[in-house]
């Protein structure tokens, strides 16, 4: 197949496009000191390793949800989703969440409606300045990660949970 000048020209300018598409975009996740905790060092560079941090943080939190915080008013909670930020310049930690939901269904006898009662909780980490993401990752990573004090602390998260939820 020949490649005309015009078809040349056209697919160049498409390079350009897509190529500049790509830097606005990584210059819009990084317009501020702070990136998601996925984007760190750059963007979705801790992607697996993030969300395999999240995955094993929900087994943990359902491990110990039960006896340890999630009673009361709700039967079940769950942990929806874990984010935190990093300075990028430094590679420290600025903040982390755990968000937390939990519901019940009845159903309402007299119109035969289920009727929702749900709950969301937002839980900060009680991070010290200056975390490294390699700390957070090791803290968290471990078994009983929740119950563990975290890096400088006393504090655990499952200390921050039991106070967020009760």
């Amino acid at each position: 197949m020949v490649m005309t000048l015009t078809n040349r020209m056209a697919c160049l300018s498409m390079a350009l496009v897509l190529s500049l598409a790509a830097v606005a975009g990584e210059a819009r996740a990084r317009s501020g000191p702070y990136v998601d905790l996925v984007d760190f060092p750059y963007n979705e560079a801790n992607w697996d390793r993030f969300y395999d941090l999240q995955d094993h943080l929900t087994r943990e939190f359902h491990d110990l949800c039960g006896a340890r915080y999630c009673q009361g008013a709700y039967a079940n909670h769950i942990l929806l989703q874990f984010r935190c930020s990093v300075q990028a310049a430094s590679g420290s930690v600025g903040a982390c969440t755990m968000v937390i939901g939990a519901g019940n269904l009845e159903v309402d006898a007299t119109t035969g409606k289920v009727v929702p009662d749900s709950r969301t909780w937002a839980c900060a980490a009680p991070l010290v300045p200056g975390t490294s993401v390699e700390a957070l990752h090791a803290a968290l990573g471990r078994r009983d990660a929740l119950i563990r004090p975290l890096p400088g602390t006393h504090r655990s998260m499952h200390d921050a949970l039991f106070e967020c939820l009760n």
